[in-house]
């Protein structure tokens, strides 16, 4: 596992970008990446939309627990990448929403520069290696909770 990675399975790995779109201050963002290419959610196979769900549903859990976030928004932005070689790939993007949002206004849609904004540039906080380690833990905990060992085992990862 990488060090900026929380979380790695057979089918995704769970991490923590750099540059983040979101500040850790505001909730903090992560990223969930499926291994191999595909371009769309429904192009995963039976086992991978299980694993999908586990995985999203066990870091959103972990980030509630570890951070207090208020909320947590699930988005994926399908149109990223699409300047990208080989075209747009799926993946998940979680946002935390703090009580207290310093980038952003509370109760409203995110709002979010264009990719090559100076804010992206050392402005946004990161997660440091104490929080990637507190979600890391927390999510290896989640996991071993009945209702996820029994998706892993429906998406043959156990």
């Amino acid at each position: 596992m990488k060090d900026h990675s929380v979380y790695e399975d057979k089918y995704f790995e769970v991490i923590s970008p750099v540059p983040a779109l979101h500040c850790k201050d505001d909730g903090g963002h992560l990223i969930l990446i499926k291994k191999e290419r595909v371009h769309d959610r429904s192009d995963m196979t039976l086992q991978e939309a299980i694993d999908f769900i586990r995985v999203s549903m066990a870091v959103g859990k972990a980030m509630y627990d570890v951070l207090g976030v208020e909320r947590m928004n699930y988005t994926d932005f399908g149109n990223l990448g699409l300047d990208d070689p080989g075209g747009s790939k799926m993946h998940l993007h979680f946002f935390g929403r703090a009580r207290k949002q310093m980038h952003q206004v509370g109760g409203q849609s995110m709002v979010f520069f264009p990719k090559d904004h100076m804010i992206y540039k050392g402005h946004l906080i990161h997660f440091s290696n104490e929080d990637l380690t507190k979600l890391r833990d927390k999510i290896a905990d989640i996991l071993k909770e009945e209702k996820y060992r029994k998706m892993a085992e429906l998406a043959g990862i156990e």
